[in-house]
């Protein structure tokens, strides 16, 4: 036996007396790629978390090691600079000393000469000059050893501030090829980061997408299911419009559009535009005794172009039939876009039993227009 409205509406007054069987309803009728998209969805999540603790993380240790590695060049550096000014002080002493010595010698030898003169003109002095000669002799003897010795110490300490500028200089060499390395490291692993991140960006894109299509299906599917129930018991729910409410059926209605056509009261491309309106209902007005005519667009959320699409083909109907056409949007909801632009097109809004006319229409609804409804 086929499934009728009164089965469906039965179904659902079970449903809500026993919220307990929605569950097992959903787990028959979902597939089971859809039951596991929440679950995917919160492990993806928990692995988004993860990995971006991890790069804190990692983020954390490599500033740390930049920080201790900018501190020990510092302090290699302000060790160098100290080792330089104690040599350059030592330099700076022995070149003193040096010169010192070198004008010692030259006043020496200048008295040297001095005596050798006055020992040429007081030969009756010689034994005291010879004395005087030899003492001088020691002087510079002396002199000569004091002076060998300071340049023995002054290249023993130019061999040993060599040897600490080399071991600076390797020292330095071996903390630019840790930091290049570590630099190569850190790099490798800010790669695989990206790659992680890119790949995980991808999944959660494609489970969007998913959600997507299978939203979009679900309204398809609500929306042509509240249409065939307008047009199998119009009625029943054109009822707070209309008495005695017929739809107009399909043929009929393209013979209206051809024979308007025909007599040129619209256009071909009108026909084109006004073919795929919903329902073409007539009936008695509830309040009047005279004949109306509604042009109906359903859909489960009206948005802004279900109200437009109504008053353009209400309006080409009306020229068609030369009669007052309402145009109408049956939906569950309305967008609050759709319904301000109800109020200034006059367009009423037929909801669950209910009419709306345009200026009676509240401005209260969703922000946006969602995903259009094929119509």
């Amino acid at each position: 036996m086929a499934l009728t409205a009164e089965d469906l509406r039965d179904l659902v007054a079970l449903l809500q007396a026993h919220p307990e069987w929605r569950k097992v309803l959903w787990a028959l009728l979902a597939s089971e790629e859809v039951l596991r998209m929440p679950t995917e969805l919160a492990d993806l999540r928990d692995e988004l978390a993860q990995l971006r603790a991890e790069t804190e993380r990692r983020f954390t240790e490599l500033a740390e090691a930049v920080r201790r590695l900018s501190e020990a060049f510092v302090n290699h550096r302000q060790e160098f600079l100290a080792h330089q000014a104690q040599v350059n002080a030592r330099l700076e002493e022995l070149s003193t000393a040096v010169r010192n010595l070198t004008e010692t010698v030259h006043h020496l030898t200048e008295t040297v000469h001095h005596l050798s003169e006055i020992v040429g003109n007081l030969a009756q002095t010689q034994l005291g000059l010879a004395e005087a000669q030899r003492r001088t002799e020691e002087n510079l003897q002396r002199l000569a050893e004091a002076f060998a010795a300071h340049r023995q110490e002054f290249l023993e300490f130019r061999a040993e501030t060599d040897r600490r500028f080399a071991e600076l200089a390797e020292a330095q060499r071996r903390h630019y090829e840790e930091f290049a390395a570590y630099r190569v490291e850190t790099d490798r692993r800010f790669a695989e980061l990206a790659e992680a991140l890119r790949i995980l960006t991808e999944r959660v894109d494609r489970v969007e997408r998913r959600q997507e299509d299978h939203s979009r299906d679900l309204g398809q599917l609500k929306s042509m299911r509240l249409e065939a129930l307008y047009t199998e018991k119009p009625a029943a729910l054109f009822r707070p419009l209309l008495r005695r409410a017929i739809v107009v059926p399909d043929v009929r209605k393209m013979e209206i559009l051809e024979e308007a056509e025909a007599a040129g009261r619209i256009t071909e491309e009108e026909v084109d535009r006004a073919a795929p309106l919903d329902a073409l209902v007539e009936g008695f007005h509830r309040r009047e005794d005279r004949r109306v005519v509604l042009a109906v667009e359903i859909s489960w959320q009206g948005t802004t172009k279900d109200v437009a699409r109504a008053a353009e083909r209400a309006a080409i109907f009306a020229r068609a039939l030369e009669a007052e056409v309402i145009p109408v949007v049956a939906a569950k909801e309305l967008t609050a876009p759709a319904r301000r632009m109800a109020r200034a097109r006059g367009v009423w809004w037929l909801q669950d039993g209910r009419a709306f006319a345009p200026q009676e229409i509240p401005e209260e609804g969703p922000g946006e227009d969602e995903v259009e409804t094929p119509t």
